[in-house]
């Protein structure tokens, strides 16, 4: 990477962090290119460089949080993908191999982790959570005798559970290990 290509991107992360720090404070519609170009110590030359518009922004803001939030979880062979080859231990996502980078993740990015809950639909949030349950989560509750007419109510289920214990644990300042988080999440999922 030249000179310029490393300056190109420098601000393009400044301008994310810059939404993400307006998008704390006040809503997303009453943003202001000025206002970012402010916060973030950029022209508006440079803004325009990148972006067309805040929409596009946001955009690439969002992509470059789902990049960030994925690449925690390492690489996916794609024999690792395909649920049928699987056993039913392996399907069981609540262990600490697929928790502790989620909370990883989360603890390093509270006040995103509250924009995205807060503002889901903005974040993409919801087109996420429909893209895995269509390609992990209802395959696996399929492969468990689960209908499909149950398996959106037990995915809510989940989800909300799930991001109600880490929003608390985030209201708290994480105060508690991911590990105690963990063995809370696991002991409200599996049976004793």
């Amino acid at each position: 990477m030249n000179k310029n290509e490393s300056k190109y991107f420098k601000s393009a992360e400044k301008m994310h962090v810059a939404l993400m720090t307006l998008l704390d404070k006040k809503d997303f519609e009453i943003i202001t290119i000025k206002e970012i170009c402010e916060t973030a110590g950029v022209n508006r030359s440079t803004f325009y460089l990148h972006y067309d518009n805040v929409n596009d922004l946001l955009t690439e803001t969002v992509e470059a949080i789902y990049k960030d939030f994925f690449e925690r979880f390492g690489k996916v062979e794609a024999e690792e993908v395909n649920i049928d080859a699987k056993s039913n231990d392996e399907l069981f996502l609540v262990t600490p191999k697929y928790l502790m980078p989620y909370l990883e993740f989360v603890e390093e990015n509270r006040r995103l982790f509250n924009l995205m809950y807060e503002k889901g639909e903005m974040m993409g949030a919801e087109k996420m959570y429909a893209a895995w349950f269509r390609d992990i989560f209802g395959p696996i509750l399929t492969r468990f005798g689960v209908s499909e007419k149950e398996q959106p109510l037990i995915m809510i289920f989940y989800l909300k559970g799930i991001i109600g214990i880490i929003t608390e644990w985030v209201k708290h300042d994480c105060a508690e290990s991911k590990d105690e988080i963990i063995h809370v999440i696991r002991k409200c999922i599996i049976k004793p």
